[in-house]
Order: structure tokens, then sequence, then C-alpha cells
């Protein structure tokens, strides 16, 4: 039975001669914590479906080896993309690993896999190329880069200067100073059992590899941080700030943006280029005529078509004559 206090009965007495109806009666209740709807839903993560190593080869005649050495490379592109979790299926995918890890693999001799390359390669499949790079004063070949189709319509892939310019090896000097490398760490994986997971060493060792997880500093994947996009449109907003420099400072800070634009165009010969370019650009500036944007605007449309691809060999050529 439910009871009320002197002072609850004196105050719904007064309520009812007044005519107010009681507000904490009226008051709806408060929905509990956990029957409460979430604000907004979280974001679904979706990853691309990775066709098979078929379904991108098709058709294409191979002889035996060459279907083998397909086979296994595929995989560790697979591998590859799912690690570095594309959202977006590219055509292609470039990653670094030596040779002697893939021979080890496909169990067949560094000779013979450079033969069963050459095939891939005039199938249209793969694409592939020794890496170097610098050791003190030296430079020695770390590996190989290998670039494989992941799409059954793509073009053939290609190779890309800034793919050879990227540091796969951060460790390669300690490597070399210490005997350590490839050729090690593959006698090592074949002289261990099978994992639990009726995965080899082997395999385990080219797919660590070939992502780059044996590192703290991995190379980033087929993005824009290792093309030169990023830097061109870093010069193009870093040059409405020249307009309010001191003339000493000003002249450091073209030196420097011209120093940007012919490292990551590949062309050291058109510093001076970039130099006068940029000097133009400020004086149309001064004579109020567009100067700085149009710079600007041009190295993004070459942004642009270096991310789609375009075939030249001097892009540095190609934003000269625009500018003209």
């Amino acid at each position: 039975m439910q009871t009320h206090s002197f002072a609850d009965t004196i105050n719904r007495a007064r309520l009812a001669i007044t005519g107010q109806a009681s507000t904490a009666a009226a008051a709806p209740l408060p929905a509990p914590q956990s029957t409460q709807r979430p604000v907004a839903p979280p974001a679904p993560s979706v990853r691309p479906v990775l066709p098979s190593a078929d379904a991108v080869r098709g058709s294409c005649p191979l002889s035996p080896g060459a279907a083998r050495l397909w086979t296994s490379l595929h995989d560790l592109a697979r591998h590859v993309a799912l690690v570095r979790g594309h959202a977006v299926l590219p055509t292609s995918l470039t990653f670094h690993l030596p040779a002697v890890i893939v021979a080890a693999l496909v169990d067949y001799s560094e000779r013979h896999l450079y033969r069963l390359a050459d095939e891939l390669r005039a199938a249209g499949l793969i694409d592939e190329r020794g890496h170097v790079a610098q050791v003190g004063h030296l430079r020695r070949y770390d590996g190989t880069l290998w670039a494989i189709r992941l799409q059954p319509d793509a073009p053939p892939p290609r190779l890309r200067w800034w793919d050879f310019q990227h540091d796969w090896r951060p460790d390669f000097a300690e490597d070399y100073s210490n005997e350590k490398g490839a050729w090690r760490a593959v006698q090592e994986a074949m002289s261990e059992p099978l994992s639990p997971t009726g995965q080899n060493a082997v395999q385990e060792l080219g797919n660590r590899w070939a992502a780059a997880t044996k590192l703290k500093k991995t190379p980033a994947g087929d993005g824009s941080d290792m093309r030169p996009g990023r830097v061109l449109y870093a010069v193009a907003r870093d040059l409405p700030a020249l307009l309010h420099l001191h003339p000493r400072q000003r002249h450091r800070e073209v030196s420097r943006l011209a120093s940007d634009l012919a490292h990551v165009l590949n062309e050291p010969g058109r510093y001076r280029q970039h130099c006068a370019a940029i000097y133009r650009a400020l004086d149309a500036e001064n004579e109020q005529r567009p100067g700085l944007s149009v710079l600007a605007l041009q190295l993004h449309r070459l942004a642009a078509d270096l991310a789609e691809l375009a075939p030249w060999r001097k892009p540095g050529a190609v934003l000269a004559s625009r500018l003209a």
C-alpha cells in the first residue's frame, strides 16, 4: 500500500484547488541509457574485393614456371594490399622484395627467376627492376621492385621514377655492414619447421618483407606520399607567402621552392629555370597581374597529370611550356 506524507497531501490539495497540473507527474521519464538510440552509427570499414590470380591473368598463355611465379607474386601483392588497407582497389601495386626471397618461395634459382619474370613482363602482368640504395659513398643493390597488376582489364603495370627514389630499406646500411640481409634471412627461414598455421617460414618471410612490417619505419603504400603530387601541392600552397617576406628572406624561400620542384620532378638541371618562373610570377603580381595564382594552378594541373600516370620523361619541360 502506497503511503504519502502530510506535506505531499497538502501540496496535492493546493494544486487541485488552483487547477494546476502536477509538473512532476506530467514530465516524462528519461529513457534508460541502454535503450537510447546512438547519435550516429559508426562508419563502416569497407575493403575492396581483390581478384584472384587466375581472374587477373585471364586467358593469357604462360609456361608452368611463369604461372607458378605469377601466383606467388599475386599472393604477395594481395597480402601487401590488405596490410596497407586500400579503400579503393588500385590497378597495380608496387612493393620491394629481394629476388632471393622470391626465388626461395617458388623454389627456383635467381637466374631462372629473371627468365620467368621477363615472360610475365611480356604478358603485361608485372614490371620489375633492381633498386639501388646509398651506403656511405657507395651505391649497392638492396633488392627488387615488383609492380603487380591487380585488375583484369588494367593496363600493364609500370614502375615510375618515384618508386626508385623511395627508401624501401632504411636498415640496409646496417645490414650491409653487418653482413646480414635477405640471403641470411632465407637461410634461417629454410631451416625452420612448418608453423602451426601450415605456412612455412619462407612464406612468412616473404609476406613480412613485402609488406615492410619487419621495421617500425615502414614505407607507405601507393598513395600521394609516394608521388610528386604532395610536394607540388605544398609548393603551390607556399607561393602566396612570398609577397609578405623581406627581399632577403624571399630569395631564400624562392631558392627552397625551386629546389623542391627540381628534386621532386627529378630534373636538378632545371633549378634556375624554376627560380626564374617564380620571380616572373612575383613580377606579375607587382604589376597587378595574376602571377603566383597562375603558377599555383599550373602546379595543381601538373600534379593531377602525374597522378594519372602521364607518360612524360621530363615533366619540368611540360611545366615550362605551359607557363610560357
